[in-house]
């Protein structure tokens, strides 16, 4: 039985043939993207389902036929972290120890029809980013990352680790936080063995060779960071060695991010190995590099340290031979054929063209590029879209097969929370294979309810927004208006569904939701990033204010005097910009989420090089363009009721800065609200967290802009009882 969002908020009833109620944001199922079998008739992903009743998560592992459309179940077993194909039918799957253990155990079995499966291993520690390669011998090559302590020899695991008697945390280098973790004295590091048949056996085991620790003695770290939401791919696996990235070790971190190429030939992956530098982050900070099918050229994405929205997509034509780097586009060929920002980069199976995500026009869309094989000078290709509407998040040649071109995609749009579409990319065409929400129609939300607009900014240049409207609009209503304003800032909004700033949220509340992409936003071109250096608070805000007074004059439909303004990260910066500036004056209501209450003190950040990019000078050397973007600086025009959203693990960020905002309303006598999440960081995951979260928002707005019929604030939850 299928029930039917009768009204798409957190918390709503639906309607069918029976009386239900759905909290659908919080609860609806989560499907992972999908990913082929390597005769692409199969396809493995997830299903994760939330229970406001039990208060609990359960997660489902299934597999789609592709030829009949039916989906089975693989394993709804808590203990399974990740399942992926191995080889033809059979999968590899990784399950936390069972008992006392904490290490990771290592399961083969089949992913179609009857269900076996055995224990090839076990890792002794928590791991992450676990990947397999076929070799030539029929055996597979492991590679992971974990942590490494003073055993440079074995997988760390913090519970055998000795236990220290202080809680005190000491450092002399600028890496001391990252996300919403501090670090440690072990390290990330790539760890890599065999999965192998011993004589006699037709089952896997892992070598009994042990786990080689691929940056032993090197003081190199992969990933460079804690694994966190914000990390791209840091390593590849071929079957002649591993590249990955870390850190630039002569570069000093607390100016510049800077992320060099290595690779490490491996001829045999039961023994060690010396990484070798391929591109020094110095030169170009580096990301995502990936092997050609053949293990000999590497394909990656890399831009000027700290400057990580100028991308560039470069091949290295023999990987072995740090002289062949070659960048695809040269310096003319950028500006004429390439001006998005590459997100992601994979091969074609005959190495004849390369696959590229990149955004374009608030839209995450495929690209082929052709290539030579091993290019030998710079080439002037001409990228061909393979995809429009949506954000593709993944994609997959669909078989294994030399001669393969169709591709499978996950992708999801305003209304779809999640798309498996195949590509043709020899001919273009494409087909729907499924559709998570049977595109909307589950969430109770349709396409017709999205549609753009362009508008003059602050100068002879055009912004684009994105526009959502109620599922019952009319022409004969009035509406008040949302505006929201996007992280970053080098960022943007996109037609891609999110769980935590969903435009169809506010839309279903009964708002027109405007979201803009001004000044700074990502896929417009390089040159429209790259004016935000500097002018944090300038172009983007005056943009901000052609958005409002577009609505106001072209959309008679707005009631443009019911107005409210949401946003986090660079989002909640203008929120707290605005709220010193003229457009305050015409809102009704804010909404700050971890928000920057002063450009000085975002030095604690952990991301404090990047502020210095930004403000497009050191603070010591020129303060010009810090007092210039300083929202703390206008304080004394700051009167618009305000709810400040902070979290306390929020590194990026730091809680000080919502709390400093939060000062400043109570001390001016402004109608605030302080939400605070003692146990969330940059974002809020936890599906009660987020529940709260919108009911406040929901109800913050609501209550300023007049809505009688949506979500009522409610009283707070930690207010010190009077008495």
């Amino acid at each position: 039985m299928v029930l039917l969002a009768k009204k798409f908020t957190p918390e709503y009833s639906i309607t069918n043939t029976t009386t239900a109620t759905n909290r659908v944001l919080i609860t609806a199922p989560r499907r992972s993207p999908g990913s082929p079998s390597a005769d692409g008739r199969y396809v493995l992903y997830s299903v994760s389902k939330y229970s406001l009743d039990s208060h609990s998560e359960s997660k489902e592992v299934r597999v789609l036929d592709l030829k009949s459309g039916r989906t089975t179940l693989f394993t709804d077993d808590e203990r399974f972290m990740e399942v992926a194909w191995l080889r033809g039918e059979d999968v590899v799957a990784l399950k936390k120890e069972g008992g006392k253990g904490t290490g990771t155990e290592v399961w083969i079995g089949r992913g179609v029809g009857e269900r076996s499966e055995y224990l090839a291993g076990i890792i002794p520690g928590p791991i992450f980013n676990f990947s397999t390669k076929e070799l030539p011998n029929g055996s597979f090559a492991v590679v992971f990352n974990g942590k490494v302590g003073s055993d440079e020899d074995k997988p760390f695991n913090p519970d055998k680790a000795p236990k220290s008697h202080s809680s005190a945390r000491e450092y002399t280098t600028s890496m001391v936080r990252y996300w919403d973790t501090y670090y440690t004295a072990e390290r990330n590091t790539i760890w890599y063995t065999t999965l192998e048949k011993p004589s006699g056996s037709d089952q896997y085991k892992i070598s009994e060779s042990g786990f080689i620790n691929a940056l032993k003695g090197t003081g190199l770290t992969n990933p460079p960071f804690p694994p966190s939401l914000l990390d791209g791919k840091s390593l590849d696996v071929s079957t002649t060695g591993i590249v990955f990235t870390s850190l630039d070790p002569k570069v000093n971190v607390a100016k510049d991010l800077a992320f060099s190429l290595y690779y490490i030939p491996v001829d045999d992956f039961t023994k060690s190995a010396t990484p070798r530098l391929v591109l020094p982050g110095a030169k170009r900070s580096v990301t995502s590099a990936v092997f050609s099918p053949n293990g000999k050229a590497v394909a990656f994405l890399a831009s000027p340290p700290n400057d990580y929205s100028n991308t560039s997509i470069f091949i290295v034509g023999q990987v072995e031979d740090p002289t062949s780097v070659k960048e695809l586009f040269d310096a003319n060929a950028t500006k004429e054929a390439w001006a998005l920002k590459a997100q992601s980069i994979a091969w074609s199976n005959d190495a004849a063209e390369l696959y590229v995500t990149a955004e374009d026009r608030g839209r995450g869309r495929l690209f082929k590029i052709p290539i030579k094989k091993s290019p030998a000078t710079p080439l002037r290709p001409k990228p061909i879209a393979l995809t429009d509407d949506g954000v593709v998040s993944s994609f997959y040649p669909l078989t294994n097969s030399a001669l393969e071109k169709r591709l499978f995609i996950n992708k999801t749009t305003l209304v779809d929370n999640g798309i498996f579409t195949v590509v043709d990319s020899s001919t273009g065409k494409s087909s729907t294979v499924s559709s998570a929400s049977k595109h909307g129609l589950n969430l109770g939300l349709h396409s017709s309810q999205v549609s753009e607009i362009t508008f003059k900014g602050d100068g002879d240049y055009d912004v684009q927004a994105w526009v959502m409207k109620p599922s019952n609009f009319s022409t004969d209503k009035t509406y008040p208006l949302a505006l929201l304003i996007h992280g970053g800032p080098v960022s943007s909004w996109e037609e891609s569904w999110s769980t935590r700033w969903n435009p169809a949220i506010y839309a279903e509340q009964g708002y027109v939701v405007v979201s803009p992409n001004p000044t700074g936003s990502t896929g417009f071109g390089q040159a429209f990033v790259d004016a935000i250096v500097g002018d944090w608070g300038g172009r983007p805000y005056n943009d901000i204010v052609a958005c409002f007074e577009h609505v106001q004059k072209t959309m008679k439909y707005v009631d443009t005097n019911r107005t409210v303004a949401l946003g986090a990260s660079y989002g909640g910066y203008m929120m707290n910009w605005i709220a010193g500036q003229p457009l305050a004056k015409k809102l009704k209501a804010i909404v700050c989420h971890d928000g920057i209450f002063s450009i000085y003190s975002m030095l604690g950040s952990d991301s404090g090089a990047l502020i210095q990019h930004d403000m497009g000078s050191n603070l010591w050397d020129d303060r010009t363009a810090w007092d210039k973007n300083d929202p703390a600086q206008h304080t004394d025009q700051w009167s618009t009721p305000m709810l400040i959203i902070h979290s306390d693990k929020d590194f990026r960020c730091p809680i000080t800065e919502g709390l400093a905002s939060y000062a400043v309303c109570q001390a001016r006598g402004i109608e605030s609200r302080f939400l605070n999440f003692p146990e969330e960081n940059h974002f809020v995951l936890n599906r009660e967290n987020s529940l709260l979260w919108h009911r406040t928002v929901l109800g913050w707005i609501n209550h300023y802009a007049g809505v009688t019929d949506g979500v009522v604030l409610e009283p707070p939850v930690s207010q010190p009882r009077a008495g």
